[in-house]
């Protein structure tokens, strides 16, 4: 892997990351169902084509959750906003970066890793039988 597409992937992550928890509830307060929707499309799109399509990331021979874990760690760090009916935007959660506590959230990381363990196991498992 080269520096130009370390770059190219680190900053898509970063747009990723930010846009969903920032620009992605923010339109859908500004334009309900139809903003969350565009949202949607035009920042996984995009993060998308650049990860994949231009060749940030070459996924060849299998698969790599690059964007999910970019936005995953966003939400660690920096925590989430949520659209409240009656208040708008507020911040629904904060992350390591704004103090919080990583204690309550152990068990759903480890949680998670047992998660991804198995479906990499059951992938895996899946995948040899086709050799």
């Amino acid at each position: 892997m080269n520096l130009r597409r370390i770059l190219m992937g680190m900053c898509t992550g970063a747009f990723a990351g930010f846009g969903v928890f920032t620009i992605w509830p923010s339109s859908l307060a500004r334009w309900n169902w139809l903003g969350g929707w565009l949202a949607a499309g035009i920042i996984i799109t995009t993060g998308w084509l650049v990860n994949h399509y231009a060749g940030a990331m070459p996924n060849k021979d299998g698969a790599w959750v690059d964007m999910a874990l970019a936005i995953w760690l966003s939400a660690l760090l920096g925590g989430n906003v949520v659209l409240d009916p009656v208040e708008g935007l507020v911040r629904g959660a904060y992350g390591l970066l704004h103090g919080a506590n990583l204690g309550g959230a152990l068990i759903t990381i480890f949680l998670q890793l047992i998660g991804a363990t198995m479906a990499g196991y059951l992938l895996y498992a899946a995948r040899r039988s086709d050799v």
